[in-house]
């Protein structure tokens, strides 16, 4: 029973890495940066530039490397809507609420439950909450921001850039 367990275990982690290691998110980029609200795509295109164009390193982790992106976009503190605040333990958001150039606090359950935040981009599995996320790992890695898929199951946190406040 433990091997068949174990087979049907392994068969559907396998399915589940095949669907996203295919690693070309260049498509879904463009197409998140040309559907998104205006304030989104300013965000989307800069994190873009920032990390495939210029593979920027800055100092700091992911909360500094996602400031960086929106400030550079052009969306100072005035200019960014908390569309939705809770904690880590949740409750977490209906993530209908979320948009392309969300900066986004969540649970990352694939990195022993830390807190994480990051740039949404667009949805690779909205049904099963797996979300593509402009990410900067920090902690002295040196290197650059990564597109990589997350699990948005817990997302407790929401900010979102908006050029009309502030004005």
């Amino acid at each position: 029973m433990k091997i068949i367990t174990a087979l049907l275990l392994f068969a559907s982690m396998s399915s589940y890495a095949q669907y996203y290691d295919d690693n070309d998110y260049e498509k879904i980029i463009k197409k998140a940066e040309k559907t998104a609200a205006e304030d989104g795509k300013n965000v989307l295109e800069t994190g873009r530039r920032m990390t495939l164009d210029s593979a920027l390193i800055l100092p700091g982790g992911c909360w500094d490397y996602a400031n960086a992106v929106y400030l550079r976009a052009g969306y100072s503190w005035g200019q960014r809507e908390e569309v939705y605040k809770s904690v880590k333990a949740g409750p977490y958001v209906d993530v209908s609420k979320i948009i392309k150039g969300d900066w986004l606090y969540y649970v990352n359950h694939s990195y022993g439950g830390i807190e994480h935040s990051a740039i949404f981009v667009d949805w690779l599995d909205y049904d099963h909450k797996i979300g593509l996320m402009l990410s900067y790992g920090g902690e002295n890695r040196h290197e650059p921001a990564r597109y990589l898929p997350y699990d948005l199951s817990s997302v407790y946190g929401i900010t979102r850039p908006n050029a009309k406040l502030g004005e």
